[in-house]
């Protein structure tokens, strides 16, 4: 891990929360082993280090891991019934194919694993009684803004009848289970809808930012298959895990609440340029027709609820993506 990692780690987990809600307490992470649950985690071993908040993580994956005294990694599929014999105070719901290639290839796979697992994991929720579930939703389920920032009222156009639609869609239909839950069984959900979320993500990622830091990192132009005129909204991973605790945390029950960096009124095209100004490198247009990646052109969050409840970015995207850059350069050391 980089000193760079290290501070953000530290900036979010010193962050003025109410943190003592979860000292002594047992969090379900589904995909724990992935770029945000990670970071989540990491964030919980701070604080168990500096403050003994004595936090216990069941973390959920595909492909399990070593267990330690803050985590025990279980290896499950989401998308069976899920079963767990020990106390569970907290679960946040973060499984999800992620990546827009995956939408085309495995569509019926991005379907099942947010829907059936949002299932399985607010069915223990309500055996277990927990205080409180957390669902990581998208921007996406807004489909086709406008210039103007959507709030959490806004209803979006999505054309339902393609297989790109299906991560949307399940992504609609898990916060309609988490309301359906709450209303019939009493199941406390709070819901946070991502910004696309970028950083130093060591893992094979096919979101375009990713791509472009790819391709600066290895000194090479950066292939752009669009006009780049897309207005999108983005967020700093370390932003975005502070706007989940702040949601899980200070939350109100039954809230969506959109997390995203602040607007620049930068299009992809510029961040793809200013990607490619990092490493002195250029940015190279070739138009296709790509079938898995998102044809809204302005996808804008209005991030102010979160902010009246005491959430606030640390990171422009500008910055954030610097500092994502400078990440990379220092694991090639």
């Amino acid at each position: 891990m980089t000193e760079l990692e290290k501070e953000d780690i530290a900036l979010v987990a010193e962050l003025p929360y109410n943190w003592e809600l979860l000292n002594n307490k047992v969090i379900m992470i589904s995909g724990g082993t992935g770029f945000i649950g990670s970071f989540i985690i990491d964030v919980i071993r701070y604080r168990n280090k500096r403050y003994s908040s004595n936090i216990k993580v069941i973390s959920l994956s595909r492909r399990g891991g070593i267990s330690d005294t803050t985590v025990e990694n279980i290896q499950v599929d989401i998308t069976c019934p899920i079963e767990y014999s020990g106390n569970i105070d907290y679960i946040l719901h973060l499984a999800s194919n992620t990546h827009p290639k995956q939408y085309a290839e495995d569509p019926v796979g991005t379907i099942t694993t947010n829907v059936l697992g949002c299932n399985h994991l607010l069915m223990l929720a309500k055996e277990k009684k927990i205080t409180r579930f957390l669902l990581a939703s998208s921007v996406e389920i807004y489909g086709q803004g406008t210039e103007i920032p959507m709030d959490e009222e806004y209803c979006g156009y999505i054309n339902c009848n393609n297989a790109r639609s299906g991560y949307n869609e399940a992504k609609r239909t898990c916060e309609a289970l988490c309301q359906s839950y709450m209303q019939q069984y009493g199941v406390e959900s709070v819901i946070v809808r991502l910004a696309r979320i970028f950083g130093a993500d060591k893992k094979k990622d096919t979101k375009a930012m990713s791509q472009f830091m790819e391709k600066a990192v290895a000194g090479e132009d950066i292939i752009l298959k669009s006009k780049g005129n897309q207005r999108y909204s983005y967020c700093y991973v370390a932003d975005a895990v502070s706007g989940i605790f702040k949601a899980l945390l200070d939350g109100t029950a039954g809230q969506a609440y959109n997390i995203s960096d602040d607007d620049e009124g930068i299009t992809l095209g510029g961040y793809a340029e200013f990607i490619a100004s990092l490493a002195g490198k250029s940015v190279v247009y070739q138009i296709e027709n790509n079938t898995s990646v998102s044809k809204a052109t302005y996808a804008l969050l209005n991030n102010n609820k979160i902010k009246e409840i005491g959430w606030k970015s640390n990171f422009s995207v500008c910055n954030g993506l610097k500092r994502s850059y400078d990440i990379y350069k220092q694991l090639m050391v």
